[in-house]
């Protein structure tokens, strides 16, 4: 088991996102976005090779993306509306994510295996998804599906419209 730590986005134009592995050494990186139709994901490896894209094949409010490792179409994920119950299902390779999205607190799961859980983790320069990876092979492929449901988390999570989260520039401050 593998501990990662990727920023978690405020915004859908944050750029590139690099993740780090537990003793805080870049790992990977994480760029691209997701919203339009072929809009893409990319997970490389530290020398620049894309390792994973997660390509948006239909937008509006029941998006489709295709996953692919080294090329090769491996799976496609659709994600439901409203998030009702938090629950997607990664064709072809039977995965099943569950949890909450907005929150940043779910799992993968395989049958009765977990592969991956990830929860938030406030670090000193920002808060951060933790991830713990049960196979290091499967980590780029992880790593891109955490950073599309933080994408998708942070477009549906209305607190962020309002701007409420730290380092947004508060300007709907509670006064007492």
């Amino acid at each position: 088991m593998t501990k990662y730590y990727l920023r978690q986005r405020h915004s859908v134009d944050d750029g590139v996102n690099i993740v780090f592995d537990e003793n805080f050494q870049a790992s990977y990186l994480v760029s691209g976005r997701s919203g339009k139709k072929n809009d893409e994901i990319h997970v490389q490896d530290m020398s620049g090779t894309v390792l994973v894209r997660i390509q948006q094949t239909s937008f509006g409010i029941l998006p489709r993306f295709i996953l692919k490792y080294r090329g090769h179409v491996v799976g496609s994920i659709s994600l439901t509306l409203g998030h009702l119950g938090d629950i997607v299902y990664v064709r072809h390779l039977n995965w099943l994510i569950s949890g909450n999205f907005i929150a940043g607190r779910y799992f993968i799961t395989h049958n009765t295996k977990k592969l991956l859980s990830v929860k938030p983790d406030m670090r000193p320069d920002g808060i951060y998804n933790k991830l713990i990876v049960t196979f290091d092979t499967q980590a780029p492929v992880h790593i891109a599906i955490a950073a599309l449901l933080d994408i998708w988390g942070t477009k549906s999570n209305p607190l962020i419209k309002l701007k409420w989260l730290p380092g947004q520039g508060n300007q709907y401050e509670l006064t007492s």
